[in-house]
């Protein structure tokens, strides 16, 4: 069970009900990322990240790099893609054209990176395994701006935002914001990944979707999800879960 200190799960009364949508969008992907703010729908497949909208389809690929760990679109015009194998992010355009790329291993202060998400412009949140710490890096200088205090356990996953990130390990999660400061530091158990979306922190445990509201403690579990081994994406009040080649769609009103 998730447990966190100074947070709780709500009671039934405020449970958050997905309402389900009369919208279905058939998708044969590898990995459903999302949809970006201009309703264009991303996904991987045979190691390519694809972007679709009403009447384009692009991709980008490099084979050499691996396969994709994680795509970051938070900003669709500077798209986040990281490769853990090779220790790389790319940056892509709009156009999903390459902008600029970060091998890690071959910078001057050569640094271990399991994961690399989108920070503020031209800045990205890393976790730094060879320290154990979260690193906020400007890749168009190649410098660290902000280093954190070392934690006992490397990440498991990384949800992040243009200020705030949150580092998931295996007994712990922990809240820091873009100035190096630590905002909360909280036990927990099960708690398989984590995302923040909209300033929504969700968290998947057991194969069962949580959400913390902006302002609140509570956990809120979100019932009415009958698909099960599901990938998501939240925005604009809208759930997109994708399963069995089918994104299903689900109003989603999460209180402040």
């Amino acid at each position: 069970m998730l447990v966190l200190p100074g947070l709780s799960f709500a009671q039934d009364t405020t449970t958050v009900v997905a309402k389900v949508l009369d919208t279905i969008t058939p998708l044969k992907a590898d990995r459903f990322i999302g949809i970006d703010s201009y309703n264009n729908l991303y996904y991987l497949k045979r190691r390519a990240l694809f972007k679709v909208g009403n009447n384009h389809s692009i991709q980008f690929s490099d084979l050499r790099l691996g396969e994709i760990s994680t795509v970051d679109i938070l900003n669709p015009l500077k798209i986040t893609v990281f490769y853990a194998e090779t220790q790389t992010a790319v940056i892509l355009d709009n156009t999903l054209n390459e902008i600029t790329r970060v091998t890690f291993s071959e910078l001057e202060n050569f640094r271990n990176v399991s994961h690399a998400s989108t920070a503020r412009d031209g800045q990205l949140w890393i976790f730094n395994t060879d320290l154990q710490r979260l690193e906020l890096f400007d890749y168009r200088t190649n410098r660290i701006l902000s280093d954190f205090l070392p934690q006992p356990d490397n990440a498991l996953d990384l949800a992040s935002d243009f200020n705030t990130c949150w580092v998931l390990t295996a007994n712990m999660l922990y809240q820091y914001n873009a100035y190096g400061s630590l905002i909360s530091k909280q036990t927990v158990t099960n708690l398989e990944r984590v995302a923040l979306y909209d300033e929504h922190l969700f968290g998947l445990e057991n194969g069962k979707l949580f959400a913390k509201a902006k302002t609140q403690n509570n956990l809120l579990p979100i019932k009415n999800i009958s698909e099960a081994g599901f990938q998501f994406y939240y925005k604009s009040g809208i759930l997109y879960l994708y399963h069995s080649a089918f994104i299903s769609y689900y109003n989603l009103n999460l209180p402040k």
